[in-house]
């Protein structure tokens, strides 16, 4: 099982709040990329940061980065 950094790739604004560059949550995932259970990364947003990405559409590889820990 690996663990992942997902971090947001530029600024975004998010039901009217300022996300900066670089906001981050750590995920694990048994699959190679971590964008195959989106589903995790958008309740590690909600959890850690309190922002809800999903009805924005930003949980994409477009506005998110990852790399393994």
């Amino acid at each position: 099982m690996a663990t992942f950094e997902i971090k947001t790739k530029r600024p975004i604004n998010v039901q009217g709040e300022y996300v900066d560059t670089g906001l981050s949550v750590q995920v694990s995932s048994m699959f190679p990329n971590p964008f195959d259970e989106v589903d995790k990364i958008h309740k590690a947003f909600k959890r850690i940061h309190g922002i809800d990405l999903k009805p924005e559409g930003y949980l994409s590889l477009g506005y998110l980065e990852y790399k393994t820990i």
